[in-house]
């Protein structure tokens, strides 16, 4: 019998409280441990609490077992069919919502719902917090939903697919030099991904070299003579930020920038490239092919 999860880790470090809304529910942060079961079962009225727990309850199988989830979760489209608990941010989200969904698992998110999370398991309500901060925990974390749900088969083809399209474009890209890249989280402040992030190990698997992998934390906050100084060959910029390629190709100073000058700006979906989900097998092909216009990327097993 699937086991059921209940666990808590640490936040390594807070973002600025203004991206708290929209960018702590697409990047989760790294864990202590992969979590300890609790108690069998699988359970049957599920209540998520990240778009990322959304699409990965939904890749494997288990949507009919969602009955409630949040404003943001808005993937697949189905999903906006179902009734919402609210926002993202614990401080918007009601106990008593939740628990009038008669949940049995909620699934929520490190560092943003740990005090929600006491207090749900003070009503003996199981609680999955999740720890995927990297490609590997990410199919992890599927299979162990899938070990919850239900649905491990299924899971496990998920998992083998997305390990197959990395594969392939490991091998199309091999031999091939990396492309430095600016990934541009935010804009006012300049916010990036650092060598610790979740982006930044999609952007090498894409064939990328991150001309921040040096910084230590997550997602630091960067000046534009740095920007300029490092002096990338592409410039990605998160399409939550409102900035068009113009507008990045204006800014004071950058039209000195190589990615200026050849044009090799790229506005890319955040809801894609940035969750911590099943999409991250879009978000490599999406990001390999800004890289590597060039290269046929396609291959036995492409979608």
């Amino acid at each position: 019998m699937p086991t059921m999860l209940n666990t808590v880790h640490k936040l390594p470090e807070k973002w600025p409280r203004f991206l708290f809304v929209y960018f702590l529910l697409l990047f989760n942060v790294p864990a202590a441990g992969f979590p300890q079961p609790v108690s069998a079962g699988v359970p049957q009225r599920i209540v998520s609490l990240s778009p990322a727990a959304t699409e990965i309850l939904c890749a494997v199988g288990a949507e009919k077992q969602l009955v409630a989830r949040t404003d943001f979760c808005n993937y697949p489209p189905d999903v906006s069919a179902i009734p919402s608990v609210g926002g993202f941010d614990a401080r918007t989200l009601s106990v008593e919502r939740i628990i009038a969904f008669r949940p049995d698992l909620v699934y929520a998110s490190e560092g943003m719902h740990d005090q929600l999370a006491a207090v749900l398991r003070k009503y003996g309500i199981h609680v999955y917090v999740s720890d995927a901060d990297s490609v590997g925990s990410v199919l992890a974390e599927i299979s162990a939903i899938g070990e919850i749900t239900g649905h491990a088969q299924e899971a496990q083809a998920v998992v083998s697919r997305i390990r197959g399209i990395f594969d392939r474009i490991k091998s199309a890209l091999a031999g091939t030099e990396p492309v430095s890249v600016y990934w541009e989280v935010w804009n006012s402040p300049y916010m990036t991904a650092g060598g610790t992030s979740f982006i930044n190990e999609l952007l090498a698997a894409a064939g990328g070299k991150n001309i921040f992998s040096d910084l230590q934390q997550a997602y630091p906050v960067v000046s534009d003579e740095s920007i300029i100084a490092r002096n990338p060959a592409v410039i990605i910029v998160s399409d939550t930020a409102g900035q068009t390629p113009r507008m990045v190709a204006s800014r004071n100073g950058w039209k000195q920038i190589s990615a200026v000058k050849d044009r090799r700006i790229a506005v890319l979906n955040a809801d894609i490239t940035t969750r911590p989900g099943p999409r991250i097998e879009e978000a490599v092909e999406l990001i390999a092919q800004v890289l590597h216009p060039d290269v046929c990327l396609a291959g036995k097993g492409s979608r």
